[in-house]
């Protein structure tokens, strides 16, 4: 499974995807991780500018390669090009699972509303950061690769 990541709302760090590679290499071998490069770009607080994050949210989506678009982390931002980005979808994007939460949220609002894909809230790669977060990240990748039920909170 060939997973796209990329940001719509804030930035991420390189050292921070390589440990969210490395957990996935380890213990998902099928899922290939491909961080887009604007996941790494800064404007202020942003992950780039409204039109970087769109572009590179739109390039995933919309490339047939991808099975799962996967969100990097929260913070505000996706709201921002929420509306734009479900306009600009065609129909690679509409099989696609998309994970995150947070501000993530108002994306995959977007896309819900537009039937595009299957939305998850979930885990993202920045959970890496937190206490448990290795097991979180494990949590979002059994989701998308394994569609494991177990993955799922009891309630």
């Amino acid at each position: 499974m060939k997973i796209g990541i990329c940001a719509p709302s804030t930035p991420f760090t390189c050292e921070d995807a390589a440990r969210v590679t490395a957990l996935a290499t380890a213990t998902h071998p099928t899922a290939e991780l491909v961080f887009h490069d604007q996941c790494f770009t800064e404007s202020g607080h942003f992950a780039g500018s409204d039109a970087e994050r769109l572009e590179a949210f739109v390039d995933l989506a919309n490339e047939p390669a991808f099975d799962a678009i996967w969100f990097v982390r929260g913070g505000y931002g996706a709201c921002r090009i929420a509306e734009d980005a479900a306009l600009r979808l065609k129909g690679a994007a509409r099989d696609k699972l998309y994970m995150g939460y947070s501000d993530a949220g108002n994306l995959m609002g977007a896309l819900y509303r537009a039937g595009i894909g299957r939305v998850a809230h979930g885990p993202m790669p920045a959970d890496i950061r937190r206490e448990g977060g290795d097991a979180a990240v494990k949590r979002a990748l059994d989701w998308m690769v394994h569609a494991n039920p177990a993955a799922l909170e009891p309630h």
